[in-house]
């Protein structure tokens, strides 16, 4: 195979920059030529770029911020944040921001007039350790319609945007994450403009079912319950250990590790 055959053949993970099934890609296309950047110089770049940033206790925990648990299914988003050497990228800003159960953003743009929850922000973050992990306990989003710049109408498959602003990144990286096994993935506009599958499959988190949560007792409801007719029935008595939880742990983990260059690169927005 010639050098001019083998160029012909490169992979193209990322979307195209001026992307009609986001309408906000069409306000991030450069006007001007590109600037190239000296080699090396994501190695020599001086940080850190986002500053000092304080960071709560439980900011990378959604589910704690309300009066009670959030409704929806919750789950642990949790990898590692490596170069393209597999090197761990330690002290990282990851940020997460995602639809509730019902698929509604809190957000004053969304009109999707889908149910808020009251005890679920939407938002979170976390820094990397020193080997480069993160996690975050969320609910898992609902899927919702989307209506496209060119006028079509179709539904969201659940995911999670997700960025990443470390001390020798020049720019914010941001990139969604999807669930593995959810049929809407193969009609979700978003990822299906990344004309690679396997760049696809680098924006879908893989159920991590060994540190997933499976706990059949928790904390008993307080208050009575209405049966199919209409009859009122009060909570029944329980001796099982639940009892004394605050909540029941149970959750669904998910593995999203993402690569922030090289042939293994994540794929970004």
């Amino acid at each position: 195979m010639s050098q001019v055959e083998a160029a012909d053949q490169v992979e193209v993970m990322d979307p195209p920059l001026a992307d009609s099934n986001s309408a906000v890609s069409q306000l991030r296309v450069p006007v001007r030529p590109p600037i190239h950047l000296p080699q090396e110089w994501f190695h020599t770049l001086e940080g850190p770029a986002f500053g000092q940033l304080k960071l709560g206790a439980f900011d990378n925990d959604l589910t704690v911020h309300g009066v009670a648990d959030p409704i929806g299914t919750r789950v642990r988003v949790h990898g590692k944040i490596t170069d393209s050497g597999g090197i761990p990228v330690k002290g990282a800003l990851v940020e997460i921001w995602q639809s509730n159960a019902s698929g509604a953003y809190r957000d004053s743009l969304d009109v999707s007039g889908f149910p808020l929850d009251p005890n679920f922000i939407g938002a979170g973050r976390c820094m990397t350790d020193a080997v480069g992990n993160y996690s975050f306990t969320t609910i898992r989003p609902g899927p919702y319609p989307a209506q496209f710049r060119d006028g079509g109408r179709a539904w969201r498959a659940a995911h999670i945007h997700f960025s990443v602003f470390g001390q020798s990144i020049g720019h914010r990286l941001v990139t969604q994450l999807y669930f593995e096994g959810d049929p809407l993935i193969a009609h979700d506009r978003m990822i299906n403009a990344i004309p690679n599958k396997r760049g696809q499959d680098r924006l879908i988190a893989k159920l991590d079912i060994e540190n997933s949560i499976s706990e059949s007792f928790g904390p008993p409801r307080m208050f009575p319950t209405v049966d199919g007719s209409g009859a009122v029935v009060p909570t029944p008595q329980r001796t099982d250990p639940g009892v004394r939880l605050a909540r029941n742990p149970s959750l669904l983990a998910y593995r999203f590790d993402v690569t922030l260059r090289g042939e293994r690169a994540t794929p970004f927005e």
